[in-house]
């Protein structure tokens, strides 16, 4: 089987239906990101949105999932009638396996053989598909949300060596990766504040690929009906929906959603089966960097002083307060270094 081509499949039957497979991440109500019965750690990559999709579909609560085994394993069953027939069967998602080429040669300065990985699909049950298990598989396996938008827009700008935010009061949102900035109109300008936060979210998921971080050129700008605009998009649309999730902004409405936004990504994703796939590894390196520094320590007891409602204040004192956490981070961050 074609792993690529079937999770494109399930994409596009998806975005046929009306629904946008990377809008509809992780929620409260769906207790949190999706996550291994067996590990108890998040799924990663294309999986959580496929596993996400299924649990928005169906209308799962559990964050837990696993293998009929796995279930077996922790006493309990997969319920009578959870097939494929009925449509409510197992939810297949991609497994990695590493193999060594038949032509691999140890590398001349390392000795190591070079290793290759190849997809397959397994399926994996829902805690609601079954009955049986321990009690915990069936509530949030998190909070709803980790830290605030304001928390994590605040320190990654507030990190060395990060982009520069301009309020230009413009009408439109924008990354230049030349000089390393991210432009956006003023905040009241938006219908809401989580409008407000989901574009920064894009804006600096494109940042991202700047040389210093994670050294996309397509980050650079392309234009629309390049396959590289599209690779670039994707990769920014999902990483914002990563950043709403974690944040606890419902992602509802605050993404774009019409007929022709639906048209244009079945075209894209037809024409292109592995784009999904690789976006979504892309998105989840993207989201990691952006939420890194508000987990560092330092970051989070200067984060503490944020007041309430910081995206409402006056531009005047937003930029004043944000000038201020800067300051703090940065001597903080120096001070933890030199120690």
């Amino acid at each position: 089987m074609d792993v690529y081509q079937d999770v494109t499949d399930r994409m596009v039957a998806a975005l046929e239906r009306g629904t946008v497979p990377w809008h509809q991440p992780w929620s409260a109500s769906s207790g949190g990101r999706p996550r291994s019965m067996s590990t108890g750690r998040p799924y990663s990559g294309i999986n959580t949105w496929l596993l996400s999709l299924a649990a928005f579909e169906r209308g799962y609560t559990s964050p837990w999932w696993g293998t009929f085994r796995q279930v077996k394993a922790l006493g309990g069953t997969v319920r009578k009638g959870q097939n494929a027939r009925n449509g409510c069967g197992a939810t297949h998602i991609v497994f990695w396996k590493a193999f060594t080429p038949k032509d691999a040669r140890p590398d001349p300065d390392t000795g190591e053989i070079r290793q290759a990985a190849v997809a397959r699909l397994y399926g994996v049950f829902n805690a609601d598909q079954t009955e049986g298990l321990p009690a915990r598989y069936h509530g949030g396996s998190e909070p709803a949300r980790i830290e605030t938008a304001e928390d994590v827009i605040g320190a990654y700008l507030a990190a060395p060596g990060a982009p520069k935010l301009d309020h230009d009061g413009g009408s439109s949102a924008f990354y230049k990766i030349g000089p390393d900035e991210i432009h956006l109109p003023e905040a009241s300008s938006f219908e809401s504040a989580g409008h407000y936060y989901a574009t920064a979210f894009h804006e600096m998921a494109h940042s991202t690929g700047h040389p210093s971080r994670l050294d996309i050129p397509e980050s650079g700008g392309n234009h629309f009906g390049d396959g590289r605009y599209s690779r670039e998009e994707l990769r920014a649309e999902m990483t914002a929906a990563y950043l709403c999730a974690e944040t606890g902004l419902d992602s509802a409405g605050l993404f774009g959603n019409s007929a022709s936004y639906i048209a244009s990504w079945l075209g894209e994703l037809r024409s292109d089966r592995k784009l999904v796939i690789s976006a979504a590894a892309a998105a989840q390196k993207a989201a990691g960097l952006v939420l890194e520094p508000s987990r560092q320590p330092v970051l989070k007891k200067v984060l503490a002083g944020v007041p309430t409602g910081y995206a409402d204040l006056p531009g005047e004192e937003r930029e004043a307060v944000a000038l201020r956490l800067a300051r703090q981070v940065r001597g903080g961050l120096e001070t933890a270094s030199a120690a």
